[in-house]
């Protein structure tokens, strides 16, 4: 995928940012011929918190500029030079490419992988993680300066920390572990019948597993993203959940729980189907006694849903099906949810409303708060 910046920064008389045919074209000259010499640079600043497999493409050519190397790294935001530099601070500058040696009657092609630069210099992604193209010299073009064309940085998301895709069926009722993050679980049935696992059926992605609402559940146990789930991390929890219209024995079932107190409700969050209306409720509970939930009416139409919940910072959301249905900013919002209680899909901790007769799909915990359109772009996986 392309990864826009989400600045663009320039500095110095003679940068011309008006050619954007592909990607991000700059033209690096001084304007004028008075043989002062002037640093043009053009910082393109990205959020690249939560990217791996990150590459720099670009075109340059030079117009008869005399080359200028940098400072050994790591050099500070005034150096003069011809390169291309990265900053994870906006400080500390390091030339990860030269321009020095362009030339002058064709272009240069250039695929830079950067996480193994950055790896290297013992940098690491961030929030505003910048990347500097430079030139310096004393002419305008065509004496001297420099031109790049179609600047791109590609990349992939960091995959979720734990992904049950669903896709077994009642001969192997180990959930697999796309991600392979030697989190497999296996299904609960407390009376050792193997005719009472859950069982594959047709999913929104693929196959899903259908929970019988007598004893099929995923215990994903207490330590399970403990980093994840502590006080001051951002996360998301996503799923695909589809309810029939069959009647359930009681009230409600929750299909996922994760509290922090394994003897109370305070503090955590769920998702449960209320069978009183036939309604979906997605709920966040806080310490001081407060909640922050939403409810989808009519959510027994044997359809599938895309669920998620996000923390980011001590704000919580709730998503269905990619779009983001309400957000509550509460001051301990970003409170400890990680250890004490088991994290459960298909039943309620304490078991007082017992199981959820459901089928669940794609389930994902990432260790980061996804946007509104990374949420779109899980939905849009439905088959």
């Amino acid at each position: 995928m392309i990864i826009q910046p989400t600045d663009i920064e320039q500095s110095g008389p003679g940068i011309d940012l008006s050619n954007l045919p592909e990607g991000v074209s700059v033209k690096m000259s001084d304007p004028v011929k008075d043989f002062k010499y002037a640093r043009n640079a053009v910082t393109l600043v990205y959020d690249l918190s939560a990217h791996v497999n990150v590459r720099l493409s670009f075109a340059a050519m030079e117009y008869g500029d005399e080359p200028h190397a940098p400072l050994a790294g790591p050099f500070g935001d005034d150096a003069d030079f011809d390169g291309v530099a990265v900053s994870a601070d906006g400080v500390d500058w390091y030339e990860v490419q030269d321009l020095r040696s362009l030339r002058s009657d064709r272009f240069t092609t250039y695929d830079i992988d950067l996480d193994t630069a950055i790896a290297a210099l013992g940098l690491s992604y961030g929030s505003s993680f910048k990347i500097r193209f430079c030139q310096y010299d004393n002419n305008p073009a065509p004496m001297d300066g420099i031109f790049l064309h179609g600047i791109e940085l590609l990349g992939d998301l960091r995959p979720p920390i734990l992904h049950l895709t669903m896709d077994d069926n009642a001969s192997n009722p180990t959930v697999l572990d796309s991600a392979a993050s030697q989190h497999n679980q296996t299904f609960l049935d407390p009376g050792g019948n193997p005719n009472t696992n859950a069982h594959s059926v047709p999913g929104a992605v693929g196959s899903a597993l259908a929970f019988d609402g007598v004893d099929d559940c995923i215990n994903l146990g207490n330590t399970f993203a403990n980093d994840v789930l502590a006080a001051g991390h951002d996360f998301t929890v996503a799923l695909w959940a589809k309810f029939g219209t069959d009647p359930f024995p009681s009230d409600w079932r929750e299909f996922l729980s994760k509290y922090y107190n394994a003897s109370s409700s305070d503090t955590g969050f769920h998702m449960l189907m209320d069978s009183t209306d036939n309604r979906i409720i997605c709920r966040f509970c806080f310490s001081d006694g407060s909640a922050f939930s939403r409810s989808f009416a009519n959510s027994n139409d044997d359809t599938w849903h895309h669920y998620a919940l996000v923390r980011q910072g001590a704000t919580v959301s709730v998503y269905r099906d990619g779009t983001v249905e309400g957000s509550q900013t509460n001051a301990i919002g970003n409170e400890d949810l990680s250890n004490a209680s088991n994290f459960y899909l298909g039943r309620e901790q304490w078991e007082s409303h017992g199981y959820a007769k459901t089928v669940l799909d794609d389930f994902r915990v990432y260790d980061r708060a996804l946007t509104e359109e990374q949420i779109q772009e899980l939905f849009n996986m439905r088959d």
